[in-house]
């Protein structure tokens, strides 16, 4: 028996130290392992899911888009682009559907907490929502139009 304990122990110890460890996801704001898991981001009226390929968003009475990677620069800014779809309450006309416009997601990243402006064309502009501060790990507080 205690060879066999002994041989159990041996094959633990040559794998552990010769198989290479599985390195952490990178911080995603510094772009991201593909296999990661959602990273979760939200604050008053907002919250994110951001990915390794963009990030979905939720706002009151709005949804969003990042249509590609967040990375933030050495500084952690970053600017990316997406699309941002206002929304009202009550229902949804065929004749007037909700239009995705296209936006820019611009912002900055220190430690957990996130600064993010969303950026709508001139003709859009009067729609653009106020920036938010967001922080890693909340879910963020949203009331959805009704």
């Amino acid at each position: 028996m205690k060879s066999y304990c002994l041989g159990t122990l041996v094959i633990f110890l040559f794998t552990a130290a010769f198989l290479p460890a599985k390195a952490p996801a990178a911080n995603p704001a510094q772009g991201c392992d593909a296999d990661a898991s959602p990273d979760t981001w939200g604050g008053r009226d907002i919250s994110m899911e951001m990915t390794p390929q963009g990030a979905t968003l939720q706002f009151d009475c709005a949804h969003g888009l990042v249509l590609e990677p967040i990375k933030a620069n050495a500084k952690g800014d970053f600017i990316a682009r997406g699309s941002y779809t206002p929304e009202h309450g009550g229902p949804i006309s065929l004749a007037n559907p909700p239009r995705d416009l296209p936006a820019t997601y611009k912002g900055s990243i220190k430690g957990d907490t996130m600064r993010l402006q969303v950026v709508l064309a001139d003709k859009d502009k009067d729609q653009s929502p106020d920036p938010y501060t967001l922080t890693r790990g909340k879910t963020g507080r949203v009331v959805r139009c009704r």
